[in-house]
């Protein structure tokens, strides 16, 4: 049985070449950048549900 890259992570666009270009978030289903990402997180940096997205939430709130 072999596993290739797609079968690990069905939410990515690979390139030609067999580099990655972009990788879908499995929260806000946005197709992002691969450094948007940890090494081996499925959900983004800049995702609404996400750590940096509710830090960014609460300070604009705060500014109102």
């Amino acid at each position: 049985m072999t596993t290739t890259m797609t079968a690990m992570i069905p939410r990515i666009r690979i390139h030609r070449c067999g580099r990655v270009v972009a990788i879908r978030c499995a929260t806000c289903r946005t197709w992002r950048k691969p450094r948007q990402f940890l090494r081996n997180a499925s959900t983004c940096r800049r995702c609404p549900t996400g750590r940096l997205g509710r830090y960014l939430t609460r300070s604009a709130a705060q500014r109102r």
